[in-house]
């Protein structure tokens, strides 16, 4: 697979790190991940998983925050992260 060279060497580091997380958005590095069995989260994940340990209280403005980018993202993803979240 032809990978971002960001994502091979996040891929390639993770096989040092036991019990690893990647943060990978792009569905190339994803199904990588998933070949290699590495655990990974997107960024989406991530946040929400932040909300639900107590580390930020909401995600709506983040999320809006970030819909302001260039980041791109799936709206319904947008939606069920908020819906996850109970906001």
């Amino acid at each position: 697979m032809d990978l971002d060279a960001g994502e091979a060497s996040a891929i390639a580091l993770a096989f040092d790190f036991e019990n690893s997380v990647l943060i990978l958005d792009d569905l190339k590095g994803r199904k990588v991940a998933e070949y290699l069995k590495l655990r990974y989260s997107g960024t989406f994940g991530l946040i929400l998983r932040a909300k639900k340990e107590g580390i930020i209280k909401h995600v709506r403005p983040v999320l809006e925050k970030i819909r302001m980018t260039d980041f791109r993202f799936n709206e319904k993803l947008f939606e069920i992260i908020i819906e996850e979240s109970g906001e």
